[in-house]
């Protein structure tokens, strides 16, 4: 018969045979530590006979090794005795440790927090104050954040590759994922300073029905494409789309170089680049409630821990 011992053993009948080795270990490690039967019996509560009953079957499972010399007086340890008393502590202390960060998964103190969001909420003092004390308050926990647009993280969040988004909310979210109202943005026209257009207080879609438009990309943003497509065809005007953008407030920069005019956030205003001015738009009626969505289905604790810190900090910003 070829191969050694162990490969030829069933993987079930091995650890069965573990199992009944490791259920000694806390018996064995008391003698080893009093050198006295009857102190260590006494420690565990048990009798000494039980406890002699127990060292003998360890050494029987061991395969005859002897761990402990009897003398009148008590016992010693042997070498072989104390190799595996070495070996016990550290499996008990990795067993210990184990069952601690079992607990602490459990309870949402350690793990992987996959939080998205878009360009929009990080402008907002909500989302990097959260994310600043969740990483301080729970240290041992990964953060991992990842900028997306809103249907990207959508479509993310229904795949399960995060765990928490930051969207422009629509009320079909609804149907699919838990949400929780985070704040409201508008859009805005952005335009050069020394555009005719500059110099009106509001601006109506009428206004710029033939200025070329920065429009967000279908491929990256299909919902707020046809959205806003939707709200120029309520008021009779078919866009002069200029440029497709992946993101809406990259107008901010293309406007600045000359290439068309912005329809974009508000939430960048206080970060306007040079040369370039926003004006409200009369008649463009497109709010953008700002959410977080987590899924239906999210009974991790990082996430209710999450959720929790956001719900407090919005209370306290709205306090």
């Amino acid at each position: 018969m070829s191969g050694s011992l162990s490969s030829s053993v069933p993987r079930e009948v091995a650890t069965l045979r573990t199992l009944r080795i490791a259920k000694h270990f806390p018996f064995f490690l008391a003698v080893a530590e009093e050198q006295n039967l009857h102190r260590a019996a006494e420690r565990l509560n048990i009798a000494q006979s039980a406890l002699s009953r127990r060292i003998a079957d360890l050494e029987r499972e061991l395969g005859g090794i002897e761990l402990f010399e009897r003398q009148a007086r008590g016992v010693a340890i042997t070498p072989a005795g104390e190799t595996l008393a070495h070996d016990v502590r550290r499996i008990l202390l990795s067993i210990e440790e184990a069952r601690r960060n079992v607990r602490r998964m459990a309870e949402g103190d350690t793990g992987t927090l996959r939080v998205s969001f878009s360009e929009a909420m990080l402008r907002r003092p909500v989302l990097p104050a959260v994310l600043r004390e969740f990483r301080t308050v729970h240290p041992e926990v990964e953060l991992r954040a990842y900028p997306l647009t809103s249907d990207a993280q959508r479509s993310r969040l229904l795949a399960e590759e995060i765990d928490v988004a930051f969207v422009i909310d629509e009320a079909t979210d609804r149907d699919q994922f838990e949400t929780l109202a985070v704040g409201c943005d508008k859009f805005v026209l952005v335009l050069p300073a020394d555009h005719p257009l500059a110099v009106k207080e509001m601006v109506s879609l009428q206004d710029i029905a033939a200025e070329p438009l920065l429009w967000p990309a279908r491929h990256t943003s299909p919902r707020l494409f046809d959205r806003m497509i939707a709200a120029f065809d309520a008021q009779g005007i078919s866009p002069n789309i200029a440029v497709e953008v992946s993101a809406v407030d990259i107008g901010y920069e293309l406007t600045a170089a000359g290439i068309g005019l912005g329809i974009v956030t508000a939430a960048r205003a206080d970060r306007t680049p040079p040369g370039v001015v926003l004006r409200d738009l009369a008649d463009l009626d497109l709010p953008l409630p700002l959410s977080m969505l987590w899924s239906k289905n999210g009974t991790s604790p990082l996430i209710r821990r999450f959720v929790e810190m956001v719900q407090q900090r919005l209370k306290e910003t709205e306090g």
